[in-house]
């Protein structure tokens, strides 16, 4: 097994933010107020990040763990980039406050961690039979 590449990394970003993505785009077409668009898109951001950690960390030989908080970190990046780089910038004006992007970020690396954890579980178990 080889260990994973930028190209991995980068897949796993737009995983994890892809299900929050969809979330916004699906939400916009009901009516919903803010708190509980910000849960979902939490929710979102929580799954998206566990998943991507999982599969991005099945790449890995060793070390899961750091591979996830890589994930994480990666799918951070991504956000910041398409919410401040392109998002605010065509809206005019902002759309969340550095403590909703710092609880993001905590979500995001809590979530590819999980994830890393869960495939490292699994790895020992399958060792083990």
């Amino acid at each position: 097994m080889t260990d994973p590449t930028v190209r991995d990394y980068v897949a796993g970003a737009a995983l994890a933010n892809s299900l929050a993505w969809l979330t916004l785009g699906i939400t916009f077409m009901f009516e919903i107020n803010l708190g509980g668009l910000l849960h979902f898109m939490l929710s979102a951001y929580l799954f998206g990040g566990i998943l991507a950690g999982y599969l991005v960390s099945r790449k890995a030989s060793q070390g899961y763990l750091k591979t996830g908080l890589k994930t994480g970190a990666g799918a951070f990046i991504l956000h910041i980039y398409v919410f401040m780089g392109v998002l605010e910038l065509l809206w005019g004006q902002r759309v969340l406050l550095l403590w909703d992007h710092l609880l993001i970020f905590a979500v995001f690396l809590m979530g590819s961690l999980v994830g890393a954890i869960l495939l490292q579980h699994v790895a020992l178990r399958v060792q083990a039979v």
